[in-house]
């Protein structure tokens, strides 16, 4: 088994080297974030904010442990594991707490990648998800 988890500042450019390694590869791409937001949806948050959704990590992290979120994404690979997928991409790693649980699979590696701020900005507004800032 390869995971490869990803990890840096906000639109820093993990998802650019996520998705050059989802296109070489045969990669399951797996998300905290997309864990976090599938939670606000689950509680029928629509238009949530980057605020909900960091209370809600905060709120989950507080009651189950700083790893909940790769716990539910490693409870994913399991079930990919089942169907022979062995190499998984991990983005948004935000916690020192979801490393320490995923440091436990085998053969897992984390990279870290930034970018400046107002590049970042950038592409902050040009990815135009509803639950990020929409002006500097």
């Amino acid at each position: 088994m390869l995971v490869i988890g990803s990890t840096g500042t906000k639109a820093g450019g993990k998802g650019e080297v996520v998705n050059y390694l989802k296109n070489k590869s045969d990669f399951i791409y797996l998300s905290l974030s997309d864990e976090v937001r599938e939670e606000a949806v689950q509680r029928s948050l629509k238009d949530y904010t980057i605020s909900q959704l960091q209370d809600i990590g905060n709120e989950l992290r507080n009651k189950f442990g700083l790893g909940i979120w790769a716990e539910r994404v490693i409870e994913k690979i399991k079930k990919e594991q089942q169907n022979k997928k062995e190499e998984f991409l991990i983005d948004c790693i935000r916690n020192p707490g979801e490393i320490m649980v995923l440091k436990k699979l085998k053969n897992f590696h984390l990279i870290s990648v930034d970018a400046p701020q107002k590049q970042r900005y950038k592409l902050l507004i040009a990815r135009g998800r509803k639950s990020d800032p929409k002006n500097w």
